[in-house]
């Protein structure tokens, strides 16, 4: 019987995947301090894009920054890129824009592309060739970096401590 429920409990979330594949959707990541939210799936990085507007409604305070991201990486997680949205406090107006790569297990240094103010739309448009070629538009930032994510990757669409909207969220993989 529990076996049942866990099934039918996967029923919804199965349908978020799919429709967030063919049409754009909005997720309303809304967590308590020290919590998480996330989407979580596997795709094929041969010819894959993911759009969206990145709004931070409200910061918590908690043990944990107040953080909103897009994350991609190599199913052995030694290589990821990340786009990270993160408030320095519960108090603050606006929060940080970084992007965020790990290569071979090693993290660089965040890279810090600017702010966005809490009720502010950022545009966030990501796309990845041949499993390691990337490009984004992150606001007015563009960048063509190149890692090795490999032909299948997990890409996490995760916020933390704060109320964040992703909204017309949409991807493809191919």
């Amino acid at each position: 019987m529990n076996g049942l429920r866990y099934v039918l409990g996967l029923i919804p979330f199965c349908l978020l995947i799919t429709s967030a594949n063919a049409t754009p959707i909005t997720y309303g990541c809304d967590t308590p301090a020290d919590r998480f939210s996330a989407i979580e799936q596997s795709v094929n990085l041969q010819n894959f894009s993911i759009n969206a507007r990145i709004q931070p409604n409200e910061f918590r305070k908690g043990e944990y920054s107040p953080l909103a991201q897009i994350y991609i990486a190599s199913v052995d997680e030694k290589n990821i890129w990340a786009l990270k949205v993160v408030a320095p406090s519960h108090k603050a107006k606006s929060a940080l824009v970084f992007l965020d790569m790990t290569v071979d297990g090693k993290t660089d240094e965040p890279f810090l592309i600017g702010n966005v103010d809490l009720g502010q739309q950022l545009p966030v448009s990501i796309s990845v060739t041949d499993g390691a070629k990337i490009s984004f538009k992150i606001g007015e930032m563009a960048g063509t970096p190149e890692l090795a994510l490999g032909g299948t990757a997990n890409l996490k669409i995760i916020c933390s401590t704060g109320d964040f909207v992703f909204s017309d969220l949409e991807w493809t993989s191919k």
